[in-house]
């Protein structure tokens, strides 16, 4: 299986700093892990699972489906680590949620999972309550492989994880078996396939994928209007951190404005590497459907109100939306959009749909 991936999403990177402070209102999380190679070499063998089992902690898992052998390697860029047989404990690090909604998706409870998962609106409680333990994850925080020990797993997840490093990968895969890839490097779609052939659960990822994708495209047929209107995203924090452009090609907000029909403005490619909207660039914002988030609990006139704004033609003809924060200056929507997967995606394109019909009917 190849973990290294790289058609996947691009996320730009300076609203890092500014979620390590206003840690609820988070729209990038980050994780960590770490682990070392160490591949088995037991003769292959088939799961052959036939109904759900529970681990020696009680933990359900669907039946496996037969289709991954074991031991499975599993590769990484600090090197492979080996799952010797289907595992059943598995520790969620990643602070992203991503990785965690896959396994949900797939109707595996992970034993450890970031509190992160408390920010997502689309989870039903029924689908979190068995998780065993949650550590407290923000922007700058990390789970100790204390921690993780502690839960006993068999497989540790780090789809989505932000700065791993050799020692990191060391440290975790002393432990167990390490499924890492790059948080930059695979869509939500590879990465809940991923996770299904790791787990021998591969059938299933397809069906939860194709489901998402399904109610995604019906959100689209419902609005032809969309096509060949541009679109774009941009995130407002408190003022010492400014605003940010979230929909830089191949960023995930991109890829589901673009899933809806909407195209992209050339300007967004200005932003890919640097996703700072400064004083000069605000002029370059503009789109046929501007997206404008909120984050924060502060006033956001400094942005909002500003001539520079108010002067581009999508709020001068009403083509902006304003997406407020919540009154503790959570913004579940635009943290949604960096947190897209099964789950999220059909929660997400239905309210993103909206805005946009608000805009292009105008």
């Amino acid at each position: 299986m190849s973990l290294l991936n790289t058609r996947g999403r691009v996320r730009p990177t300076r609203i890092l700093a500014a979620l390590a402070t206003t840690l609820v209102t988070a729209l990038v999380a980050s994780g960590c892990a770490s682990g070392d190679a160490d591949p088995a070499a037991p003769t292959p063998q088939q799961s052959q699972s036939d109904a759900p089992r529970a681990s020696s902690g009680g933990v359900a898992l669907p039946a496996g489906e037969g289709t991954t052998s074991y031991p499975l390697t599993l590769a990484s860029p600090f090197g492979e680590t080996a799952v010797a047989q289907r595992p059943e404990r598995v520790a969620v690090i990643s602070a992203a949620t991503v990785d965690t909604d896959a396994l949900l998706a797939l109707g595996v409870v992970p034993v450890l999972a970031p509190s992160t998962i408390e920010r997502n609106p689309w989870l039903d409680e029924t689908l979190t309550a068995g998780i065993e333990e949650r550590w407290s994850s923000s922007a700058a925080d990390e789970v100790s492989a204390e921690q993780v020990a502690a839960v006993d797993p068999d497989l540790i997840v780090a789809m989505d994880a932000y700065d791993m490093t050799p020692q990191r990968f060391e440290q975790l895969s002393a432990i167990a078996p390490v499924l890492y890839a790059e948080s930059e490097a695979l869509t939500w779609q590879e990465m809940t396939r991923e996770v299904g052939e790791v787990l021998d659960l591969s059938e299933a990822a397809d069906g939860v994928v194709d489901d998402a994708e399904q109610r995604i495209s019906a959100a689209a047929a419902a609005h032809p209007e969309f096509a060949g209107h541009s679109a774009a995203h941009v995130v407002v924090y408190e003022e010492q951190y400014g605003a940010a452009y979230d929909s830089t090609p191949g960023s995930d907000s991109a890829a589901l404005l673009e899933a809806l029909g909407f195209t992209l403005p050339d300007a967004a490619a200005q932003f890919g590497e640097d996703d700072v909207v400064s004083q000069e660039l605000v002029g370059s914002i503009e789109a046929d459907f501007l997206l404008v988030s909120l984050v924060g609990t502060e006033d956001h006139a400094y942005f909002i109100e500003s001539p520079l704004l108010r002067s581009v033609p999508a709020f001068a003809e009403g083509r902006a939306v304003v997406n407020e924060a919540g009154e503790d200056g959570t913004n579940s929507f635009a943290w949604g959009l960096r947190q897209q997967s099964a789950l999220s995606a059909p929660w997400l394109v239905e309210t993103l749909a909206d805005f946009g019909s608000q805009a292009v009917d105008q």
